[in-house]
């Protein structure tokens, strides 16, 4: 039996049962809506901090389980703001979990996650430039204090992550609900599949189409590449993903694949995560979940299964992710500690998090 300390077990019960005693998120703050020069200008800020309780062998660094106790950290603690003038627009987003500012991954310093700058045309047509998530994998560009679990899965890994870079997207182009981004971008050192590349030779790229029905069901086919992601000689990482996700109240269902090739550079080594997912809104506080991850590398032939088994508590039900607890249990599978692929838990894991954001 893989063993889970019973500590972190009372403590997540406890915060989930005494929900009266936790802090209230404040309302937005600093919101100016006015005109400008003529045009209507707009600046908004958000921020957002989650701390997370976890505990178990899946934690560990090794497979003797010296350090599974339980852990107390901080997954983000972000603040931001975005601006809309006319059809200009700006946004600046800062990780104070990662505030050393002489580590440059990307092209800016890892403290900022978004730096940006743009014009909007029209909603078929909008131009961006700066540091953005790249546009591959749809569970990575769902924002992090949105997410279903409490992490980020093992798709993650695969995905090119953010960039500097310039892209160009449209969304219901012509009414048809056909979206799309087409992006250019510095090498995607950020990526847990891409570890080199040099600035001004090597170039990344990346695409997208969406559909959207509505609310009610997205869809998306994406494609992305840095070359040289090992360093130089080393061969370009490609991937590409496929995902759809169906909003039918109170029901959520989602699934997705993600095939990467030559992870960091290497040849044959490649890799592929899908999950499937099921949400259900109990009550407007009340969401149980559950996530099944499976992964698979070719150099050694390992695989790496993840099960989720969660549930999210809304503390501000008509605001959803305002104030939020989510609780899972994580059960892996497969080869465990001798997975040799890239993300993911090699054994049991007891996770909890506590969110307040505006």
């Amino acid at each position: 039996m893989k063993r889970i300390k019973l500590g972190f077990v009372g403590a997540a019960l406890a915060i989930a049962a005494v929900p009266s005693l936790l802090p209230t998120p404040a309302d937005a703050v600093g919101i100016v809506k006015k005109e400008v020069a003529g045009e209507k200008f707009s600046l908004n800020l958000f921020g957002f901090s989650q701390f997370t309780l976890e505990s178990g062998d899946g934690v560990a660094k090794s497979k003797d389980g010296a350090d599974d106790g339980l852990r107390v950290g901080a997954d983000r603690v972000r603040i931001g703001y975005k601006i809309w003038w006319g059809k200009v627009f700006s946004k600046l987003h800062l990780d104070f979990n990662r505030p050393d500012i002489s580590k440059s991954k990307a092209g800016l310093p890892e403290i900022i996650k978004d730096a940006q700058v743009g014009y909007k045309f029209d909603k078929a047509a909008f131009f961006t430039i700066g540091m953005f998530k790249t546009p591959v994998g749809m569970d990575f560009n769902i924002p992090g204090k949105h997410l279903d679990i409490t992490k980020r899965g093992m798709e993650k890994k695969l995905a090119l992550e953010r960039s500097t870079g310039a892209m160009l997207s449209g969304s219901d182009v012509m009414g048809t609900g056909l979206g799309y981004d087409i992006g250019y971008f510095q090498p995607t050192t950020r990526s847990g599949a891409v570890s080199d590349g040099t600035k001004g030779e090597d170039n990344a790229y990346a695409a997208r189409l969406r559909y959207d029905y509505g609310k009610m069901v997205h869809a998306e086919l994406s494609y992305g590449l840095s070359e040289n992601a090992g360093g130089a000689g080393t061969n370009d990482y490609k991937v590409w993903d496929a995902a759809i996700a169906c909003y039918l109240k109170p029901l959520t269902l989602k699934g997705e694949y993600i095939d990467g090739t030559d992870v960091k550079g290497e040849t044959d080594r490649d890799q592929q995560v899908w999950y499937l997912h099921a949400g259900y809104q109990v009550t407007p506080m009340l969401e149980p979940v559950i996530r099944y991850y499976y992964g698979n590398e070719d150099l050694h032939d390992t695989n790496l299964s993840n099960l989720f088994l969660g549930l999210n508590v809304n503390l501000l039900p008509k605001k959803k992710h305002a104030a939020r607890i989510q609780v899972n249990y994580v059960v892996a599978g497969g080869d465990g500690w001798d997975w040799k692929g890239i993300g993911g838990y090699k054994d049991d894991a007891f996770l909890a998090q506590f969110q307040v954001s505006f």
